[in-house]
């Protein structure tokens, strides 16, 4: 899956890579045997994921180089690491992982992949001490992904960029112009059988942002700097 290549290649160079919500230890078994990962952690709140993470792990001979630990998010994780990857759940979950953890993320990066709620997780990132420093699109069988990654840094982020992601709008891959592009033509084709005056008048501000990606014309909009 691209996705866990994405989610892997992110890794790249670390000494000891945390992934919370491993599934099957998929992103992990890929780090290390491809991306110079030294180490990793496959973490689960729950103990049948770990168990077939366990399976995966061993049948990829890189037990001695991976830990399995059972933890709530950061709870029961004491040992070092300098990424961690919170992937394939809800942005309003990695936000909660994230604040009951962050007496442990100091000089950490995290590569954060929301399947919803992305506005709402940037918003708390920005509030919170984070900087975004990369951000990635892309469709992996039919769904749509964005990538997020962050240390602990001062960022002064807009309403615009945290709804659409600084990078990804200074980047404008090819996927998310897909995804907007999509978006705009769905609600386009419904717009005139809207009859509520308040959603209404939402749907035409979501119209208006979608046509200014789609078409390069959100200058005014956002004052975020590559840097």
């Amino acid at each position: 899956m691209q996705r866990i290549e994405l989610l892997a290649s992110l890794s790249r160079g670390s000494n000891s890579l945390l992934d919370l919500g491993c599934d099957h230890a998929y992103v992990l078994i890929e780090a290390i045997k491809k991306y110079d990962v030294k180490r990793g952690i496959a973490s689960d709140i729950s103990s049948g994921p770990l168990k077939m993470a366990k399976e995966n792990i061993i049948k990829s001979n890189l037990d001695d180089k991976i830990d399995v630990i059972q933890s709530d998010g950061f709870t029961n994780i004491n040992l070092d690491f300098d990424t961690c990857i919170i992937a394939g759940m809800g942005g309003l979950l990695i936000k909660d992982i994230i604040d009951k953890g962050l007496n442990k993320l100091n000089n950490k990066k995290l590569i954060l992949e929301p399947n919803n709620k992305q506005y709402e997780l940037r918003k708390y990132l920005n509030q919170n001490g984070f900087k975004i420093i990369d951000e990635y699109s892309l469709f992996d069988q039919q769904k749509y992904y964005e990538v997020i990654v962050v240390i602990k840094d001062k960022q002064d982020l807009n309403e615009f960029e945290l709804k659409y992601g600084p990078y990804l709008l200074l980047k404008r891959e090819e996927d998310f112009l897909k995804y907007y592009k999509d978006k705009y033509n769905f609600l386009n084709n419904i717009y005139n059988d809207i009859t509520d005056p308040i959603e209404r008048n939402n749907k035409k501000e979501l119209l208006n942002d979608y046509k200014a990606i789609l078409e390069d014309n959100y200058g005014e909009k956002i004052h975020f700097k590559h840097n």
